[in-house]
């Protein structure tokens, strides 16, 4: 239960101040240290009723807002959760969310009546530090903001920013920590124990134990490496007494896993189940029940436990992509996670030689990322070209809202300095650049062949688009020539259709119905000297369908299956009987253009797109002219991907763009104007977009078609925060695949695919390809046919997989027993004289 909300309490000073300012109409910025209380002013305005209207709840984690939903519904709170994944009671009065699922009510100018910011330091966060930019510019003036935080050096120039904003704001602070921390030198600890073990991690953790810092969380880089230490002290540590799991618990975690928790000692990172950690390891670590956790950096924010102890084993860790240092501000986050309130006089750092220390730690100066919010500036310009606002202007201003002394240049102004630090567009590599299929159309006009299934119709409704002449293909004699094939000519059958007449030879005037055969027909049929006539009805009957195959020979197999020509009469003429044959009946592939007029064969060229990044923007003197945006800008990286028009207004490509958050919008927009992308295939695939894992898959990937289709559009292309190489950043090749063998396990090859894939990334992959789908379901509207048949794709395939995805990932979490979430088990080693 709550303790805040479940036991009488009496507000400290800075908290009381707090609601205060709330309640009179101020926003309130406030820089508390972790666990001392910053959640309370909240639920204080909650319990009070001093919230008219709607509070949504923001954090930076689904994990985090998981926890918090639950805490909150077990105190009997009327609460919702909106995740992305999950979406349930959003019209409650208090909603816990994460902050991207608030962004589209926000662009629409509409706000709830209290917006709370946890961990807004996100600001600075390379990735979605623009979300938290734009999501706190955007707020509506009568929407109260609550800002919380306990690692940022400089609230003052948040609050200067809000003011500027015209909105009011103060700041609060406190310095005091509920449980003072107090740096803990591994060296210093008890050592009794070292000579009974090899290796360094079981004497570390012993040392601590002894010296009763129990329970001891241990930051470790990698996964490898955290499960190896966790593996290592359940090897090695003396037992105490055993943790009593139940069947469900069992069922989640595994046999490995159970026997390390059964020693009270887990390892915490990305790749176990949802299942695992937030049903069973957090829980169990929340009760104080587990001795040792070893959890990776990355995750140090998501993990909503405290302990007694912390060690960080080192300072930099891969984040997927790169190595990456520990900032002072994240050595302050994980250390906040010493010291249990109410349990524990002091938290512990406990530190070794190598490691970081406490004074290592401190809160960073806050500054606003490079990323600027794409999307959210394209949707600020198409509302300004609908109102007959200068798109370019408004954009602009939007600009000046942002957290930045210096407003962040968008490439139109005029002798503007150059940003050293400021993202470059890089060019593509040679040869890689963007492409685009083109087809001739029954126009004349190049345009964008799309790969649509070709469809076999009779070739007489079939037509040829040339440079010379676009028509009927049995209109142009030179086409129906090539059937001839040396053993017959061009015919006109009726007025516009020509067929293949193949002459039979000379009337026989003593014999009628009878013809001498020409050479190339007595050589065709093989007939010997002797015979000097051959009735008409015997070629008609026995050998026009010999004579017709005669006319397909050398024909592309594949354009023209086995219906052939159809012998439709016999004409006298020239001296000569002649055999007509009609080629109407030939069923072709044709491919429709975008007038829908069927094409046979079409002329197809490839070329290399370089959109026009030329704009028509007002000069000093509100005048439009022609200008260049600044290379390497903003303005210009849109025009040159085709998001905005030369006035700014967003194209299709680029309103589709501006529905998503990321550069998985580009992708999705490319896929639908290819028309011969079939929708279903499109939902599929599009859960390599955000997996951010590249599965390598023993098997070719059918999915591979979203990325090329992206790569096509675009190129192989860097635009910072939205394409890396082409792609999303967060693409992962092969998800689509692992996600199909997991939902059809009874495929052949679905237990090869999953084979050694954590199962933390794949469910990871399905709970995003669902938030995905679940973004489309709720997007805006848009007129266009593709878009629409994409929204009702992914709303009815979230209908088909909600039972789905509880069922495979077991998201109906294992409730703790009596013993585990109210024993008090002895963590420390008791050594015998």
């Amino acid at each position: 239960m709550l303790p805040s909300l479940n036991t009488l309490k009496l507000p400290d000073t800075w908290q009381h101040q707090a609601v205060t300012l709330l309640r009179e109409g101020t926003d309130v910025v406030v820089s508390a240290p972790t666990g001392a209380g910053k959640t309370y002013i909240f639920e204080l305005l909650h319990q009070s009723r001093s919230i008219e209207g709607q509070a949504v709840y923001t954090v930076p984690t689904r994990a985090l807002a998981n926890d918090k939903y639950a805490e909150w519904k077990e105190a009997k709170w009327d609460v919702g959760i909106a995740t992305g994944d999950v979406s349930e009671n959003v019209g409650a009065p208090v909603v816990v969310a994460t902050l991207e699922t608030q962004l589209e009510r926000l662009v629409r100018g509409e706000g709830p009546a209290m917006l709370v910011i946890d961990e807004y330091q996100m600001i600075a966060d390379a990735a979605r530090g623009s979300h938290y930019e734009a999501a706190i510019a955007l707020a509506p003036p009568d929407t109260r903001l609550l800002l919380l935080s306990g690692s940022v050096a400089n609230p003052d120039d948040i609050v200067a920013w809000l003011r500027r904003l015209g909105r009011s704001a103060e700041v609060v602070q406190t310095k005091e920590r509920p449980v003072p921390l107090e740096e803990a030198p591994w060296e210093s600890l008890p050592q009794r124990m070292s000579r009974h073990f090899e290796h360094f991690w079981p004497k570390f953790a012993a040392s601590v134990m002894l010296a009763d810092l129990a329970p001891l969380l241990i930051f470790s880089p990698r996964r490898k490496e955290a499960e190896s230490i966790a593996r290592r002290l359940a090897a090695d540590l003396p037992h105490g007494e055993s943790l009593e799991l139940t069947h469900e618990q069992r069922a989640v975690c595994g046999k490995d896993l159970c026997a390390l928790l059964e020693k009270r000692i887990a390892f915490h990172h990305s790749g176990l189940s949802y299942a695992a950690r937030a049903g069973v390891i957090e829980p169990l670590a929340k009760a104080g029940q587990l001795r040792v956790i070893v959890a990776t950096m990355g995750l140090s924010a998501g993990i909503n436990f405290s302990v007694r102890s912390v060690h960080v084993a080192a300072t930099t860790f891969h984040d997927g992509k790169s190595e990456h240092k520990l900032t002072p501000d994240e050595l302050l986050q994980m250390y906040g996670r010493a010291g249990r309130r109410g349990l524990d006089e002091k938290g512990y750092v406990v530190t070794t030689k190598q490691s970081p220390t406490l004074m290592d730690a401190r809160p960073a100066r806050l500054h606003r990322g490079e990323l600027l919010a794409w999307p959210i500036f394209l949707r600020v310009m198409k509302h300004a070209s609908q109102t007959g606002e200068n798109a370019f202007q408004e954009a602009e201003r939007f600009a000046g809202r942002l957290y930045a002394k210096v407003p962040p240049l968008l490439g139109l102004e005029a002798d503007a300095p150059e940003i050293m630090h400021a993202p470059k567009t890089e060019k593509a590599l040679f040869g890689l650049e963007a492409t685009q299929k083109q087809i001739l159309n029954s126009k004349g006009e190049w345009e964008r062949r799309s790969n649509t299934p070709l469809q076999r119709i009779p070739l007489g409704h079939a037509w040829l688009a040339g440079t010379e002449k676009i028509a009927s293909a049995l209109s142009i004699p030179g086409f129906v020539a090539r059937f001839a094939h040396g053993i017959g000519r061009v015919g006109k059958i009726e007025k516009d259709r020509y067929g293949v007449e193949i002459p039979l030879g000379q009337p026989v005037e003593e014999e009628p119905g009878n013809v001498r055969p020409t050479k190339s027909l007595r050589k065709f049929l093989k007939l010997p000297r002797k015979v000097e006539s051959i009735p008409l009805d015997e070629i008609e009957i026995l050998h026009s369908p010999a004579l017709a195959g005669a006319l397909m020979e050398g024909q592309n197999g594949d354009a023209f299956p086995d219906v052939l020509p159809r012998l439709v009469s016999t004409v006298a003429k020239e001296g000569l009987v002649f055999a007509v044959f009609d080629l109407n009946e030939i069923e072709v592939p044709v491919y429709h253009d975008s007038h829908d007029r069927p094409l046979f064969q079409p002329r197809e060229r490839t070329i290399v797109v370089k959109n026009d990044t030329g704009v028509q923007a007002d000069d000093v003197a509100n005048t439009a002219t022609d200008r260049q945006p600044r290379p390497g800008s903003p303005i210009h990286a849109w025009r040159s991907l085709g998001l905005i028009d030369e006035t700014g207004t967003p194209t299709r490509r680029g309103e589709i763009f501006s529905f998503f958050q990321g550069g998985e919008g580009l992708a999705i927009a490319a896929a639908l104007e290819d028309e011969g992308y079939l929708v279903d295939e499109l939902i599929a695939h599009m859960a390599n977009l955000r997996s951010g894992t590249k599965f390598d898959l023993p098997v070719s990937c059918g999915s591979e078609r979203l990325g090329a289709s992206c790569r096509n559009t675009y190129g192989f292309i860097n635009h910072p925060g939205y394409l890396e190489n082409g792609l999303p950043l967060d693409y992962g090749e092969g998800a689509a695949e692992l996600l199909d063998a997991l939902l059809h396990p009874e495929r052949a090859d679905a237990r090869d695919l999953r084979d050694g894939v954590a199962a933390g990334d794949l469910s990871r992959a399905y709970v995003e390809w669902l938030s995905l789908l679940r973004h489309i379901t709720h997007a805006p509207a848009h007129p266009w046919r593709r878009w629409l048949s994409l929204q009702e794709a992914a709303t009815s395939t979230l209908k088909q997989h909600n039972k789905t995805l509880r069922h495979l990932f077991h998201l109906d979490l294992p409730p703790l027993t009596n013993k585990q979430r109210h024993g008090k088990p002895k963590h420390y080693l008791m050594v015998k004289a």
